[in-house]
């Protein structure tokens, strides 16, 4: 849109940065803050602890002690600027090759048509109950990232759900409430998530997974809180549609991705057998990591067996596999980068040595709390701290060693620091603009960051006050063992 200026010229109106852009302007604002901000650091240590399955982990830590100002100021240089976005993808291409499998292996699951009239079949007998199926998936989701932690992997079926939902009445926003914050409901509410709470536990010496029933209690709540939200918002939907913020938006996307519930693929045995196939795969994840320790390579390698065996199923050979593998990582490519650009951020922070800077004075404010505040102050601590570290496990190795000992010095118990954690990183995942899983979610479904913005944050803040009840329910309780 174009504005008129008092000269009688037109002029643009200003655009939010696209999500590339915004990476750089906020890994740009880092290296500026290396510059103003003091360089630190905290010695490391080893720390190894056991998980249920026997399996020994074992993470460099840092000592909450060895906190102190290095001599020299580590400035990064504009060639440290420019390399860090490659930096960032070399740091994690485990995720990113991981996402490029996933959506790839569902993109075939849905080129057979399985889901869609798997769940356009499902829309279609509940009628004007039809809201129904969405606090269904998304408690789904949340079940599957509290146990086992898939949050990446989720990414592969917005393609897939959105056309169905938009076509049904509803819109994109809903798709990524479903998918993301489902899966973000499921963190908040982990109980056997090794990546965020088994982390989390194990560096803060407690035994692993313990505290089982407060966090079930806890994650039934998260997907309450969260089905409330959708349903909510669907019955709006469903009364007038054109109040989305992506109504016109949506018209446009499915101009090409048009799914007609009047002609909805057969349901056939081999689309039953396809999505038969799904769930096993899923069992066989749940298993593999609970049990067998798998992490990112094997969950890859069991997506691809699921996919070339769905291709088999629907009757296609390895060529139309390696066709529709190829076809659905194209759809992929933008979300996957922004995982790497979005790693630049603590690629700047680690050269410039300045995130212990800001761990330690954050530490430092909630340490002078009165106790009555400190479950509070631990609380906002590491909800702000994910939008510094938006990865789970990496919060937990950064944040524990010093919240841990922190809660006990205040009067908490070191499984409510804990729970400050996981609650503080797993609601604001779909949120936070340092996020390369968000921007790819919202790239996926064609909306604008800036839109998504003044979806959620008001259903965001309604998160974060039931998560500071079920903290402070937490500390009440005095939840243990210690």
């Amino acid at each position: 849109m174009e504005m008129t200026a008092s000269n009688g010229k037109a002029r643009k109106k200003l655009e939010f940065p696209r999500p590339f852009a915004v990476m750089m302007i906020l890994v740009l604002i880092f290296a500026i803050l290396s510059y103003i901000v003091p360089s630190s650091a905290y010695d490391t240590t080893e720390v190894t602890y056991t998980m249920p399955d026997g399996t020994e982990k074992t993470r460099a830590v840092v000592d909450p002690d060895t906190w102190h100002v290095l001599e020299e100021q580590q400035r990064i240089s504009f060639m440290q600027y420019i390399t860090s976005f490659i930096r960032g993808m070399e740091a994690v291409p485990d995720i990113i090759f991981t996402i490029f499998i996933c959506v790839g292996c569902f993109y075939i699951v849905g080129e057979t048509g399985a889901i869609t009239s798997g769940v356009g079949r499902l829309i279609m007998k509940m009628g004007n109950r039809r809201f129904l199926v969405i606090p269904l998936l998304a408690t789904l989701f949340a079940i599957m990232a509290s146990t086992v932690g898939t949050y990446e992997e989720m990414l592969c079926f917005i393609p897939i759900l959105a056309p169905i939902l938009i076509g049904a009445g509803y819109d994109s926003l809903i798709v990524i409430g479903i998918v993301m914050c489902g899966g973000a409901a499921g963190f908040a509410g982990a109980t056997t998530n090794t990546f965020t709470l088994g982390v989390a536990q194990g560096i803060a010496g407690l035994p692993i997974f313990s505290g089982m029933t407060f966090h079930i209690i806890g994650l039934v709540v998260f997907i309450i809180t969260l089905d409330l939200i959708l349903i909510y918002y669907a019955k709006r939907l469903e009364k007038d549609q054109t109040r989305s913020l992506m109504y016109e938006m949506d018209k446009v996307y499915m101009e090409n991705n048009h799914v007609d519930f009047s002609a909805l693929p057969e349901f056939t045995g081999r689309r039953k057998a396809i999505l038969g196939v799904v769930v096993v795969t899923m069992a066989i994840v749940i298993y593999g990591i609970l049990k067998k320790g798998w992490y990112f390579e094997e969950l890859a390698g069991i997506f691809l067996v699921m996919g070339f065996v769905s291709a088999l199923i629907y009757g296609k050979g390895l060529n139309w596999f390696c066709d529709q593998l190829v076809a659905g990582m194209k759809t992929i490519v933008i979300g996957a980068m922004m995982v790497g650009f979005a790693r630049a951020i603590l690629v700047v922070l680690n050269d410039a040595q300045i995130l212990h800077t800001i761990l330690h004075a954050a530490a430092s404010v909630v340490s002078k709390l009165p106790a009555v505040m400190a479950v509070v102050g631990q609380y906002i601590f590491q909800c702000l701290m994910n939008y510094i570290i938006p990865s789970g496990s990496g919060q937990a190795t950064a944040t524990m060693p010093i919240m841990a000992p922190l809660a006990e010095m205040t009067g908490l118990t070191r499984q409510v620091a804990c729970e400050c954690e996981i609650i503080g990183d797993g609601l604001s995942n779909p949120f936070t603009p340092t996020s390369g899983n968000i921007h790819a979610g919202l790239a996926m479904a064609g909306i604008p960051y800036v839109t998504w913005v003044k979806f959620w944050w008001k259903f965001l803040c309604i998160e974060y006050l039931v998560g500071l009840v079920v903290v402070i329910v937490a500390d009440i309780i005095n939840i243990g063992p210690f």
